[in-house]
């Protein structure tokens, strides 16, 4: 093992923003600072309203210092143009010199952040790279020439990996940590119910991202469709990427709220008082959301492709994401009598921290060889 490394986490997203991304590298940035082989963890993400530029607690140092760009939503194509541009400058401008001054020993990028001259700063940095693909919206073969091995979260991201081209032994599959303590404290269901104006009707609750893209409205369709008994409310959680239209649209559709963005502990409460969690998702490599609410013994709604929701969760995966499927299978889970069943050892925050330390150990010697030793791509 390589001793006192010194990781530099790049993510957009990391708490209090929320999402999927910031949900994983909460958890992977103290657990591997936590880890007597890790020197230190930094952590390199945007700035946002209210937190410190630098944070610091033990092993652990959080900078904010990149331009805020995916981690608020509701904002202009213009201003997510102009950040992208500023984004890229500040990579060109600023990166090497920072993970220089810092001595990194390995890279560890989220691949939501892209672009010419990202991928020129990460070459010019001569810091192995580690790319850790979350979903499959990025082409795996424009990392070839960054990235020294590409961390997949799940089955599909693998297979679509491997699909594109990429070397097989440059491709690493390590899912996703899970954690649900958060459940345990802080605030009870009641009063999260009570603090979003929750009803005390049960509700189905979708938690991610409000974007068509994740089938917000086919499940407004399908919660339409169906008719519960007794009667459900529909409640989404998340940050709103669609504005007015989703906003309009959840007001034409008696029963359904949408509560807004929502702290991870928060939400973890309302998937603790869910009857159904759905996530209709058109696209998903594998969904946090639904791993917590089985974690919490909750009733799910898969969304479809998803290898191994389809091998352990057969009757909770949707055929197709349209309305009609949707109310169907809103009428299968509301009348289902037992809990999901679902391996989650492999999830282990201990286990995938400790394979995040073996491959950071691995492509940091790797890249110590003479090349003339290293495998060829």
């Amino acid at each position: 093992m390589h001793p006192d490394m010194h990781p530099l986490i790049v993510t957009p997203l990391y708490p209090p923003a929320i999402g999927g991304a910031a949900t994983y590298f909460s958890m992977v940035a103290p657990g591997l600072a936590a880890r007597p082989e890790i020197d230190q963890v930094t952590v390199l993400t945007e700035c946002l309203p209210g937190e410190p530029a630098e944070w610091s607690d033990g092993k652990l140092r959080v900078l904010r210092r990149l331009p805020t760009r995916v981690s608020v939503a509701h904002r202009s194509w213009a201003v997510r143009a102009q950040s992208y541009a500023l984004t890229q400058w500040w990579f060109n401008a600023h990166f090497v010199a920072l993970a220089r001054q810092l001595s990194i020993d390995v890279i560890h990028l989220h691949t939501r952040y892209h672009g010419r001259a990202l991928f020129a700063a990460l070459r010019r940095s001569n810091i192995p790279v580690i790319a850790n693909l979350h979903d499959k919206l990025t082409e795996p073969r424009g990392l070839m020439a960054v990235a020294d091995r590409l961390l997949c979260c799940a089955d599909s991201v693998h297979q679509f990996v491997l699909r594109s081209g990429y070397p097989t032994h440059r491709c690493v599959s390590l899912p996703l940590p899970l954690d649900v303590r958060l459940a345990q404290s802080g605030e009870s269901v009641a009063d999260t119910h009570r603090g979003y104006g929750l009803k005390s009707a049960p509700y189905v609750l979708f938690v991610g991202d409000i974007t068509a893209r994740k089938g917000v409205y086919d499940l407004l369709q399908g919660y339409q469709q169906w008719h519960a008994e007794p009667p459900a409310q529909l409640v989404f959680a998340g940050a709103n990427w669609e504005g007015v239209r989703f906003l309009r649209q959840v007001q034409r559709t008696p029963g359904a709220m949408y509560v807004g963005p929502v702290p991870r502990a928060e939400a973890l409460q309302l998937i603790r008082g869910a009857a159904v969690v759905v996530m209709p998702s058109h696209s998903e490599a594998i969904s946090y959301v639904i791993l917590e609410a089985i974690a919490l013994g909750i009733k799910v709604i898969c969304p479809p492709d998803i290898p191994e929701y389809e091998r352990y969760l057969a009757d909770s995966v949707l055929p197709v994401v349209n309305a009609a499927a949707i109310a169907r299978a809103l009428d299968a889970a509301w009348n289902r009598t037992d809990s999901p069943a679902y391996p989650l050892a492999p999830h282990s925050p201990d286990r995938v921290m400790s394979g995040l330390a073996n491959l950071y150990a691995s492509v940091i010697s790797q890249r110590a060889q003479p090349v003339a030793d290293q495998p060829r791509a």
